[in-house]
């Protein structure tokens, strides 16, 4: 089969991006709707080999700079763009907390780097919502790049061994493919967001295509241009109309599958509509090669661009259905992707200028991203400029009785460095490296702090402590691990799962002991709501009555840790802007749109957590046990609580303090201790 061009590949291509966009835009009828990306990443191994191939029939062989030059020339500009503007128009409708993070999701995207970068954040417990990042949609694009610069290296030298023809190229590609798919399997049973957005586990569906055009290569030679003899019209048309009936099938919530399910069956999907549209006098053929869909297929690399920052601006700007938003984000991001393609890319691709310097045009083209994504996006992004546009500050009522400092204007804050005060770095150790907890060497007791994240936005004010009193402080904390023995939180990334059990396991048995503890410190977010019902699991991974499994590890642990003689203090739960363990307004964001500190204030939640129950009848039974409640020293002025006190900004995100006011307020924390007489002398 010798390579031309089909309009029936760009109808597909239409149908890939408006399932993504239906998808996007949250549509309950289109809950599968990112195999959208899927079938695009069938179709781009499918056409990357077959222009490359075309080429070497035509020229003997494959030009590394030419090919390399005209995926810069297709694909960088409109990025470019993109990003740029995508920046300038988060500075004019977010606040300088919520641009913060997109630095680094900007610079990502221009690197195509970008899956891996979310695969990073996916397992940063402290990283901001991912799924509302304008740059998290090119994490595929950096998937086809990534494959983009390789892939022609293995052309070329199979092209320069002879090589790149029959049986051997086929089945190099089906291992290859093969191996992927396996990595794939095998990764979404460990790490959901490690299989659906890592390279090496995606890359069988771009190596499925690739195989496809191999096989209508070799197979159809004797029938030129319209596929292998046996492949007829009849028989194209069944293939492709179950294929794409198929993908509609797999893009609709009908279907109960796992993403990783959904996305081998996609795959396979799309092979057959791409193959079954090659036969001549397909009808599903013919519909797809209708000049509007062939159009909006040809700028669909743009319309893929646009659609994610134009979703999430008009939610943003619109409470509305879905479907509203499917349908307008579908005119904007159609509009703007043909007004880049008539005056931006189709231009710049299409120039006779710049088609003899090719490996200039690479360089610059890489040279321009990299200026934009460490010259320009970080000042653009990191400019302290309120929104134009302004929404809600998000604070709580504020009752009658509430203090004259609501009226108090918000200080000058640096948001960056309130961003970045998480406390230390999650550390741990084991029976064998107990040196690894020690975070403050002393001379005097020995205080061990154990939890989570929770543990860790405390631990600057017990490093303070340890400083100021001499005592030697050892820490236990893994964020989103419990601190109780034997509970563990599914919900957690695979790594952090990982961890937790690295830290916990043997701790309060093996380790504990052997730190020779004086005081042992404990403290956690309450983890009691019903939404974690299911998700608390014991050390085997079973789930039971979520309330019997805390006071079960609770009593259990107090029992660990009397049997080293020490005396366990427990931290009651934090409470955030939300309340306890559930979702409240962004502290940081609030007080970057904000007037005043009464814009910003949080009302504590009348209920406190189970968990919190249990804590005390666990200190109730036992002398060597009690609690402490940090709330009113982080929240003097109940019944409101300031967001910032004396100048310093009490919560960091909707579930965490400074490290700051800890440290401010580590001595009232400290006295709260030792007013439990547990502390030694």
């Amino acid at each position: 089969m010798s390579w031309r061009y089909r309009p029936e590949i760009d109808g597909l291509r239409t149908v890939a991006v408006y399932l993504v966009l239906l998808y996007h835009s949250g549509a309950d009828w289109a809950a599968g709707g990112f195999i959208g990306v899927d079938l695009f990443f069938v179709l781009s191994g499918f056409l990357v080999l077959n222009v490359m191939l075309a080429e070497v029939d035509a020229a003997g062989h494959l030009s590394l700079s030419g090919f390399y030059a005209r995926r810069v020339r297709r694909l960088l500009p409109a990025a470019v763009v993109v990003v740029l503007l995508t920046s300038l128009l988060f500075v004019l409708t977010a606040s300088l907390p919520e641009r913060l993070p997109l630095v680094q999701d900007a610079q990502s995207a221009l690197l195509y780097v970008s899956n891996w970068h979310f695969i990073a954040a996916a397992n940063d417990y402290f990283a901001t919502d991912t799924d509302r990042s304008p740059f998290l949609h090119f994490w595929s694009l950096s998937i086809e790049e990534q494959f983009y610069v390789v892939f022609p290296l293995l052309v070329a030298l199979l092209v320069k061994l002879r090589r790149h023809r029959g049986r051997f190229f086929f089945g190099l590609l089906v291992v290859l493919g093969a191996a992927s798919l396996v990595a794939q399997v095998v990764y979404a049973q460990i790490d959901v967001n490690r299989a659906y957005y890592g390279t090496d586990t995606r890359l069988y569906q771009l190596f499925a295509g690739a195989a496809l055009a191999v096989a209508f290569r070799e197979l159809g030679r004797d029938r030129g241009a319209d596929g292998p003899g046996w492949w007829t019209p009849a028989r194209g048309a069944a293939v492709a109309g179950i294929g794409v009936a198929a993908l509609m099938v797999l893009a609709s919530g009908l279907v109960d599958l796992s993403i990783s399910t959904r996305g081998i069956l996609a795959m396979v999907a799309s092979v057959a509509a791409i193959a079954g549209v090659y036969a001549v006098g397909s009808p599903v053929g013919w519909l797809l090669g209708r000049p509007t869909m062939a159009y909006l297929g040809r700028i669909s690399y743009s319309i893929y661009l646009w659609h994610w920052p134009v979703i999430l601006v008009l939610d943003q700007v619109f409470d509305t259905d879905p479907w509203v938003i499917a349908l307008l984000s579908a005119a904007v991001g159609t509009g703007l992707a043909a007004l880049s393609s008539a005056v931006l890319e189709r231009p710049i691709r299409q120039s006779t200028r710049l088609a003899p310097y090719r490996w200039p045009t690479v360089l610059g083209g890489l040279t321009v991203s990299a200026v934009v994504a460490f010259a320009v996006v970080p000042p653009v992004l990191e400019s302290d400029r309120a929104p134009a546009v302004a929404g809600s500050a998000g604070g709580s009522a504020v009752p009658d009785s509430a203090s004259a400092k609501l009226d108090d204007p918000v200080p000058d804050i640096d948001f960056q460095a309130v961003s970045e005060d998480r406390g230390p770095d999650d550390q741990w150790c084991t029976p064998d490296a107990i040196e690894d907890c020690l975070l403050t060497r002393g001379d005097g007791m020995h205080v061990v702090l154990v939890g989570d994240s929770q543990a860790r936005m405390l631990a600057p004010a017990f490093e303070r402590l340890a400083q100021e009193q001499g005592f030697q402080l050892y820490v236990d904390i893994v964020s989103s691990c419990p601190w109780q023995d034997g509970l563990y939180n599914d919900w957690a990334s695979g790594l952090n799962q990982d961890q937790c059990h690295e830290a916990r396991d043997d701790f309060y048995r093996e380790t504990l002991p052997q730190l020779e503890p004086d005081l042992v410190i404990a403290t956690s977010l309450a983890r009691s709501a019903d939404r974690w019902q299911e998700h608390i699991v014991d050390r085997d991974g079973s789930t039971g009555d979520l309330a019997q499994l805390q006071l079960e590890a609770t009593e259990r642990t107090a029992d660990l840790v009397g049997d080293t003689g020490a005396p366990l203090v427990i931290i009651r739960s934090v409470m955030g802007t939300g309340g306890f363990d559930s979702e409240g307004p962004d502290p940081l964001d609030c007080l970057a749109r904000a007037r005043t500190l009464g814009d910003c204030v949080v009302v504590p939640p009348i209920e406190r957590p189970t968990v919190d129950s249990f804590y005390d009848t666990v200190a109730t039974r036992r002398d060597d046990v009690a609690t402490v409640d940090v709330n009113p020293i982080v929240c003097p002025d109940a019944p409101v609580c300031l967001p910032v006190l004396d100048d310093v900004v009490v919560w960091r995100n909707v579930d965490h303090l400074t490290g700051e006011i800890t440290i401010a307020r580590s001595k009232q924390i400290w006295s709260a201790i030792e007013d439990t007489g547990l502390v030694p002398d």
